[in-house]
């Protein structure tokens, strides 16, 4: 799918990989940003014609649905959700300081929230017969857990089979669903942990290719052995995994 001239939504759009796909994808197409904080937003795109920003909590239902309904009357030629927010918590269950409202947050910010956006672009885009695009970025984690962020690895994996089982519902219809695969990104999110990181533009020059090139799931970076080693030793990648 062309991603070029379109009205495309990015949750998580003031860091991170969203930042990056803001930047790169507004270079020709109208942007709607949608992230927590407004003075933020005003003040990474206060002065750019083309990115219209909105300030939502996606951890809130009703907050979600009333945004995305307004975003839909102000621009109904809305044509492709990227779903990037993402919240990842990494104490264990079995910590004492472990807080159970963490386990909503994380439920809601990365699942709920883009199943919610997802189910009311689709009856949108269905009412107008509009040619769309769902894209929801994942991670090598929805395949492979790590010890600790259990509940973000959950979201994740449960994002992965609903992006597939999407597929399937949407087969015949003007809307497509893309996922991509993430390795470890160097993000604010990211930015305690060790090892080797792409950086957020790489990461995003690639979903975007990815997207051009209508591939279903893109894996990116190291996240393309993914397959190839899920056939040869999946025992020793859930092992290397485990370790983080």
């Amino acid at each position: 799918m062309n991603t070029a001239n379109r009205t495309i939504l990015i949750t998580g759009g003031t860091s991170g990989i969203g930042l990056a796909l803001v930047n790169q994808l507004s270079k020709n197409n109208c942007i709607l940003v949608l992230a927590r904080s407004h003075e933020k937003m005003t003040t990474l795109f206060g002065d750019r014609h083309n990115i219209h920003c909105y300030c939502c909590d996606l951890s809130a239902q009703p907050d979600t649905e009333r945004t995305l309904g307004k975003i839909i009357k102000e621009h109904p030629d809305i044509s492709m959700v990227i779903n990037n927010a993402g919240v990842q918590y990494t104490p264990l269950l079995i910590d004492e300081d472990f807080e159970l409202k963490s386990i909503n947050e994380e439920i809601q910010v990365n699942l709920q929230a883009p199943l919610l956006l997802s189910a009311i672009l689709i009856k949108h885009w269905r009412q107008h017969n509009q040619p769309s695009a769902i894209v929801n970025i994942s991670s090598a984690l929805a395949i492979f857990p790590k010890t600790s962020a259990a509940v973000y690895c959950a979201t994740k994996a449960a994002l992965h089979n609903f992006s597939c089982a999407l597929n399937y519902q949407l087969e015949n219809t003007c809307t497509q669903v893309y996922e991509a695969i993430l390795p470890l990104v160097d993000t604010p999110m990211t930015s305690e942990r060790a090892g080797k990181k792409i950086s957020a533009d790489t990461a995003a020059t690639e979903i975007i290719a990815g997207i051009n090139k209508s591939k279903k799931i893109i894996f990116v970076g190291k996240a393309k052995w993914i397959p190839l080693l899920s056939r040869i030793s999946p025992t020793l990648v859930s092992k290397i995994f485990k370790k983080y």
